[in-house]
């Protein structure tokens, strides 16, 4: 995680010439994924092993001494991991005390913890982490996107002893042939350690390998498309099957997100949102003329693609530190052989180069996949908030497809305050959607607000700004002593009257099975198990019950299970009464 940690502080390293780059976040009114076939350039093709250095160069590899506030950070976050697991496992109080012990161990460690800027914010990174999970488990629903995102199966590939694949001749005979009759437009090298990756896809990670291929089949014309117009070799856009697996909502250990693995820092580099709406590291098309644009500034600092390709994982200061200390001609390949690169930068561009000899003729290594059909896409400009699932009813589609085509979107709502915000939706939907806004009643409106909490505010003051109510907020945001706010703190205000916060937070999946009025518990019985029981959620069970949250049930006790139509006559009854 340490090493995950410093790719925001290694890419600054290139922040001048990053910054000098055109970063222009395209919109794209009307997309239909063509497939079409390229042009390509003639074949470029390397086999060969390293070239060693000068019998005068020093034989040491780079050893750095751990960072004592690193270890204790990573420590922090290790227990965040743990308590995340539980919390979404319905294990709320187990959860909320590794929450606990996570923040403890970076305010108490004796370090000067608010004299130190770099543990202060990891603190308030990890806060943050666990509002979220606590808000968006009472804000959003099953069908909001969901908050435990994947992680990319690169990290898989990072946890493998590589070394114990034993490299098959026939394999390499295989490969050799295959790089001698197709055309890359960036060199391939084919050596043990592509080998023994290419092994690892045809086995090991062969059901890695055939989801990718299907996956893919709904983006590669895009980014395709996107590259070209950036300038940027083709054959890189399968770069996205290593780090993300083509999957938008991919979030590393490091907390790097989307389909392009971009951390916080670089993202706001690349010119992408992320706040309390949106985070535009997911965003399909926004974040893939990002990389683009990150990987020709990469290639023109190093003028060298596997170096450029190292860097994108590892950050361009570390190799350019390598370099400095062994000689500017040092390649990538020698760093790898005598490991002066992280373990994970050593497998990076292997992996990178098996999956793109694979996906370029993946019948000659066994697979037969049937790729999924390209997204096809419109966008509209949005003047107001818009919820998806209320668009998804308007214009007659699945909202499991308007959350694939705007996963950037974190609460399944669109930002409060942008203009600019082009949501994207089916082809041939847009003109529809368009007509029904325009016509949109008032209770089917997004009726909430964000507040982020200033010095002296108190939640009588913010009720009233906003016309809402301090038990409809304090609900929402579950907070248990109204008169404790923290500056800083991040509240969802649910507004008086049309589609309120608070009416989607207690909103029960619609079912066919009759519901009963009552449960009688069982031993070994939980609330969690309950709510999955009668698909609905937690938080309905312990309104409904007047319950606590850290509150014990017992065997023969009996909890109370309403039908959705209750739920919401008696949501709108205590609305009703808290104003």
């Amino acid at each position: 995680m340490l090493q995950y940690r410093r790719r925001l502080i290694q890419a600054a390293g290139v922040c001048g010439l990053l910054l000098g780059s055109a970063c222009s976040s395209r919109n794209v009114s009307t997309h239909t994924a063509a497939g079409k076939a390229d042009p390509s350039p003639p074949p470029v093709v390397q086999v060969s092993t390293p070239e060693p250095l000068p019998s005068d160069s020093p034989l040491e590899t780079i050893v750095e001494q751990p960072d004592p506030i690193e270890l204790l950070i990573e420590q922090g976050w290790d227990l965040f991991k743990k308590g995340q697991t539980l919390f979404e496992g319905g294990e709320v109080q187990e959860a909320r005390s590794y929450f606990q012990q996570a923040l403890d161990t970076l305010k108490h460690s004796g370090f000067e913890f608010f004299l130190n800027p770099h543990l202060e914010s990891a603190y308030y990174d990890l806060l943050g982490g666990i509002q979220e999970l606590e808000l968006q488990a009472w804000v959003n629903p099953a069908e909001i996107q969901p908050l435990s995102l994947v992680s990319p199966h690169f990290e898989e590939i990072d946890d493998l002893n590589l070394f114990a694949i034993q490299v098959d001749p026939h394999l390499r005979e295989l490969a050799g042939q295959d790089l001698l009759n197709t055309r890359f437009d960036i060199p391939v090298v084919l050596n043990d350690d592509v080998l023994r990756l290419l092994n690892f896809y045809q086995n090991r990670g062969r059901e890695i390998m055939e989801e990718g291929l299907k996956r893919s089949g709904r983006y590669v014309p895009l980014f395709r498309e996107i590259f070209r117009e950036e300038g940027v070799p083709l054959d890189l856009v399968y770069m996205a099957h290593v780090e993300s697996h083509f999957k938008p909502n991919a979030y590393s250990r490091a907390k790097a997100r989307g389909l392009w693995q971009f951390m916080l820092g670089t993202g706001k580099m690349y010119g992408l949102r992320q706040d309390w709406w949106i985070d535009e590291r997911s965003d399909i098309v926004k974040s893939t003329h990002a990389a683009a644009q990150h990987l020709r500034d990469l290639y023109e600092h190093f003028e060298n693609w596997d170096l450029a390709m190292a860097a994108y994982n590892v950050g361009s200061r570390r190799i350019d530190r390598v370099r400095r200390r062994y000689g500017k001609t040092l390649d990538y390949w020698t760093m790898v052989k005598r490991k002066m690169l992280p373990r994970e930068t050593r497998s990076f561009v292997p992996s990178i180069l098996a999956a793109l000899i694979i996906f370029r003729n993946p019948e000659r290594y066994g697979f037969w996949v049937e790729p999924d059909p390209p997204l096809q896409f419109e966008t509209i400009d949005l003047k107001e908030q818009v919820d998806l699932r209320v668009v998804a009813e308007e214009i007659d589609v699945p909202v499991a497809d308007l959350f694939a085509l705007n996963p950037e979107l974190r609460r399944g709502i669109t930002p409060f305050h942008d203009d600019d915000y082009k949501l994207k939706v089916p082809l041939g939907k847009a003109d529809l959607l368009e007509k029904r806004l325009a016509n949109l009643p008032k209770d089917r409106k997004v009726q909430v607000r964000h507040h982020k909490v200033k010095r002296g505010e108190t939640l009588g003051l913010i009720a009233q700004r906003y016309r809402s109510s301090v038990t409809a907020i304090a609900q929402v945001n579950r907070i248990r002593n109204v008169h404790r706010l923290r500056e800083g703190q991040d509240l969802l205000i649910p507004l008086a009257g049309g589609y309120s916060a608070a009416s989607v937070a207690r909103s029960v999946k619609p079912t066919s099975q009759q519901l009963p009025a009552t449960h009688k518990v069982r031993r070994g019985d939980s609330l969690s198990r309950i709510a999955v029981r009668y698909r609905v959620s937690i938080r309905d069970l312990l309104l409904w019950n007047n319950l606590e949250v850290d509150q014990i049930i017992y065997p023969g006790q009996r909890i109370r299970i309403l039908d959705n139509s209750q739920s919401v006559a008696e949501n709108s009854q205590k609305s009703g009464a808290d104003r």
